[in-house]
């Protein structure tokens, strides 16, 4: 039987026997379809090496983000935290000082800062706040003691006759009871007949630094919608009542006030006005 003997086959580097060898060339759509077949050879042999990659990635992404808010945040609250000590220890400082200069003096503060926000900010050109705006005066309001003894010497000044009746009634709600209310009675004892504020200038700070920039309308208790008040606000103004609250105490006005009758005559006068400071440096 003739055997056929066959002869191994020259390759192009001229070596003969069947181990494979490189071509001399290829074109780039070759070569391209080469790396993309190889890729997805290694990808598949990794189980998923490049996706993990790719998600390696992401999540170092969303880390760096994470910890930039977070450092911005931490910066934020150092800032704010900074504010509040300020007016703590200028509000202890002041405690021993005669009540009405605090007051006063803290007043004035309140008025620069609301000042110094309002023309900074975008939009508080609409607030829409003001002396016979009067639906914010049938709330409950916390005052502290200083401004309390404010309040009855301004009345007093004016010749205003405080209605006692109607503050012991008011003094034995709550802020939930006084909600509960009708309107005549939960109407603060400085509003006057035409809805205007009988101590306008010498109001609680809690009265100043609360603005709206909707409707007044929508500020009647009686009528008022769930997040239907668009309220203007600043940081510093609200830190700095946190602060006196903190540290004078804090109580619904009528009593502050029945309290601050019964002492008109007992506090120190003649003593100097506090140096409380101007608004804080601009935000971080």
């Amino acid at each position: 039987m003739a055997m056929i003997k066959r002869t191994p086959a020259r390759h192009c580097c001229g070596r003969r026997g069947s181990a494979r060898c490189l071509p001399r060339a290829i074109s780039p759509a070759s070569a391209a379809s080469v790396a993309e077949g190889r890729r997805r050879a290694e990808v598949a042999g990794t189980t998923g090496t490049g996706d993990r990659d790719g998600e390696r990635l992401r999540m170092t992404d969303d880390s760096t983000a994470a910890a930039n808010r977070q450092a911005r945040n931490a910066r934020k609250e150092a800032y704010l935290r900074a504010i509040y000590d300020r007016y703590t220890g200028q509000f202890r400082a002041a405690g021993d000082q005669q009540a009405l200069s605090v007051a006063r003096s803290a007043h004035i503060a309140m008025d620069a800062v609301l000042q110094r926000d309002r023309a900074k900010t975008p939009g508080s050109g609409g607030i829409r706040c003001g002396k016979g705006c009067s639906h914010c005066c049938h709330e409950a309001v916390e005052i502290w003691p200083q401004e309390a003894a404010l309040l009855v010497e301004a009345a007093c000044d004016a010749g205003t006759a405080l209605d006692r009746a109607r503050l012991e009634r008011q003094s034995r709600y709550t802020v939930d009871t006084w909600r509960q209310q009708p309107a005549a009675d939960k109407a603060c004892v400085f509003l006057g007949g035409d809805g205007a504020c009988t101590v306008y200038e010498s109001r609680p700070n809690a009265c100043r630094k609360l603005l709206v920039v909707t409707d007044p309308a929508l500020c009647d208790a009686g009528q008022r919608q769930p997040d239907s008040v668009g309220r203007w606000f600043s940081w510093e103004a609200e830190l700095m009542e946190s602060a006196a609250l903190e540290i004078f105490g804090a109580a619904l006005m009528p009593g502050s006030l029945l309290a601050a009758l019964q002492q008109r005559t007992s506090g120190a006068q003649g003593m100097p006005a506090p140096n409380f400071s101007g608004p804080s440096d601009a935000e971080p």
